[in-house]
């Protein structure tokens, strides 16, 4: 849109499947006091806003705005904001109302983004990588030789996940739902990948690890796996529940309690990091990206008006990686 004032926007017009995410126009005030006005750049798009666009996660009335994370190039600032000016290159994670080609935001839930860190890096891995490191900081401080089972390895925080617990010095054993991302995988150095697809969880996992089973499970896919998933942990282990797209598992507390079994079920909004919307958790996540220790898959790109093809895609987990929506990109119809 060439007009300062004026704005597309994907909203979510009622609980249901992608194509309840429609495209409108909408006109924007100038900033008011300690606000800014954000040229969207990249836009991260997360299974959180699937649990918003579906009714997961309810919201107070209809039509509602979705999404949670973006960078962009500041064009106007309200009276007060002393710490941004127009043409800073800033990004955020934690306020909702993401899809979109313009917005207004305050300023403070922004950060200055690194000069060599990219629009589309960043929203590619601003709450993933949060999610990652809530993981494994909080829900199970992942050690040195210790054996990690991670699930849907090849997606948006699967990928930053079994990298960085790699990185730590711990083995990891990845599942996939199909071959083509196992390739993915493999091509990436792990050597201990199991396509659901076509191979049975208990036994690959037995196999890889001579029966000793592993320390830890992040799952994030849910009722699918986090039964069997149990099974291999050992005893006095640890498994940590952090999505469920394929639905929420029934949890045994009385089998965990005689196993000994540690679960976690954390929630990104409570953490911290997270609430903190000055871009605290930053510079860690940053580093790693600079220092080639996560390396995120080439992200799946998707114009703002593809909302709904993008959100289809996330959940037939036909993609792997991040997905980010460009609002530059042409409308599609």
């Amino acid at each position: 849109m060439n007009n300062s004032k004026q704005s597309g926007i994907v909203l979510i017009e009622q609980p249901g499947p992608p194509n309840v995410l429609k495209f409108h126009n909408r006109t924007l005030p100038q900033p008011g006091p300690n606000e800014v006005l954000i040229v969207q750049k990249a836009i991260g798009v997360n299974f959180l806003d699937i649990f918003f666009r579906n009714g997961t996660f309810p919201v107070n009335q209809y039509p509602a705005p979705i999404g949670l994370e973006a960078s962009g190039i500041i064009e106007a600032v309200g009276t007060g904001v002393n710490n941004f000016t127009i043409g800073d290159r800033v990004a955020y994670y934690a306020s909702a109302g993401a899809y979109a080609e313009k917005r207004i935001i305050n300023a403070n839930e922004i950060f200055k983004l690194p000069a060599d860190i990219s629009f589309d890096q960043a929203a590619a891995v601003m709450i993933k990588g949060l999610t990652a490191h809530m993981l494994i900081k909080q829900s199970h401080a992942v050690k040195p030789g210790e054996v990690v089972l991670i699930h849907a390895m090849t997606g948006g925080v699967g990928t930053l996940l079994s990298q960085w617990v790699r990185a730590l010095g711990a083995t990891v054993i990845g599942t996939v739902g199909r071959a083509a991302k196992k390739n993915v995988a493999l091509n990436r150095g792990f050597n201990q990948v199991i396509d659901l697809g076509s191979e049975d969880l208990i036994s690959a996992v037995n196999q890889f690890t001579g029966g000793n089973g592993v320390d830890v499970v992040y799952d994030g896919t849910g009722k699918a796996t986090f039964e069997p998933s149990l099974t291999v942990v050992k005893d006095g282990g640890s498994a940590v529940l952090y999505g469920w797209p394929s639905g929420m598992p029934e949890i045994n507390k009385d089998l965990l309690a005689q196993r000994k079994i540690k679960f976690a079920f954390d929630a990104l909004n409570d953490y911290p990091l997270y609430q903190d919307k000055s871009g605290k958790g930053m510079p860690e996540l940053f580093n790693l990206l600079r220092n080639g220790i996560v390396e995120p898959e080439q992200s799946s790109v998707y114009s703002l008006t593809q909302a709904a093809a993008a959100h289809t895609d996330l959940e037939s987990r036909k993609t792997t990686g991040s997905i980010i929506l460009k609002p530059e990109l042409p409308v599609f119809s």
